[in-house]
């Protein structure tokens, strides 16, 4: 059984959800959340009193609608003002919460396109690409850099290439809430991987694989975690042969590096 944040965060996602299923705009919600959060972030003090169990939600909601009427969609003033109803055990809870339902709204208007697996596969493959360029990986951690330049930049490189959901999230990732922006990837991927209850695997090969090898491999981790597995396979050329596995803080490793140093420690013993 759920409790605390947990439960707290589920009310939130259920006001997302009613809201995108009587018509919504998700990726006008998902951009609006992402706005409030910054706003909360930016602010301790509102932040501090939108979390505060000890004031009733009525007079918070009435103060949110006094800041954000006529600048955030109807649809947005809802799933903020449910924000406040549940009573938070620290402060961050709360815009940490917003973001996720901003995120979970981006993956909704790439569900609702069709284009779930291409926002799974452009933030995984992002991710690579910043993991091996330090140079724009720097750049666009760099905090003195104007957000709106490192948001050109992104556009300039991505503009065309990734789906609309992608380059709304992307354009958060430099925001610089995250400690850093392969943290803020690797957390956006698991909750647009929630988004259809599914768990995300890494996995490291030495070539790669064919379509039939990731089915059944991923039949296999759904049938171990009894929850369906987005496969995330990286091509990395010090694997010998065998399979690594990564999901959550499980590690699954059949490399061949591996049974060798296993077989070496089981002769020395």
């Amino acid at each position: 059984m759920r409790t605390g944040a947990g439960q707290a965060r589920d009310a939130v996602l259920s006001a997302l959800d009613q809201e995108l299923a009587a018509g919504a705009d998700a990726g006008a919600v998902a951009n609006d959340l992402f706005g409030v959060v910054a706003m909360v972030d930016s602010e301790p003090t509102l932040n501090r009193m939108l979390a505060e169990p000890s004031i009733p939600a009525g007079p918070k909601q009435e103060m949110l609608q006094s800041l954000l009427a006529g600048k955030v969609a109807d649809a947005t003033m809802t799933v903020v003002k449910a924000s406040v109803e549940p009573r938070w055990s620290r402060v961050r809870e709360l815009p940490d919460t917003l973001e996720y339902a901003a995120i979970s709204a981006y993956a909704a208007e790439a569900e609702g396109d069709g284009e779930l697996d291409r926002l799974e596969d452009d933030l995984f493959r992002f991710e690579r690409i910043l993991d091996a360029s330090p140079d724009l990986r720097d750049v666009l951690s760099d905090a003195a850099a104007p957000l709106e330049g490192k948001r050109a930049l992104l556009h300039s490189l991505l503009e065309g290439k990734v789906g609309s959901a992608t380059l709304g999230l992307l354009d958060q990732v430099a925001s610089g809430r995250h400690r850093s922006l392969l943290g803020a990837l690797s957390h956006y991927q698991h909750v647009v991987a929630e988004r259809r209850d599914r768990l995300v695997a890494a996995v490291w090969v030495a070539s790669p694989l064919t379509d039939q090898q990731k089915e059944r491999l991923a039949r296999a981790l759904a049938a171990q975690y009894d929850r369906d597995v987005q496969l995330n396979v990286v091509v990395d050329p010090r694997v010998l042969g065998g399979v690594r596995v990564a999901i959550g803080d499980d590690m699954i490793d059949s490399t061949i590096e591996t049974r060798l140093a296993q077989a070496q420690r089981r002769l020395v013993r």
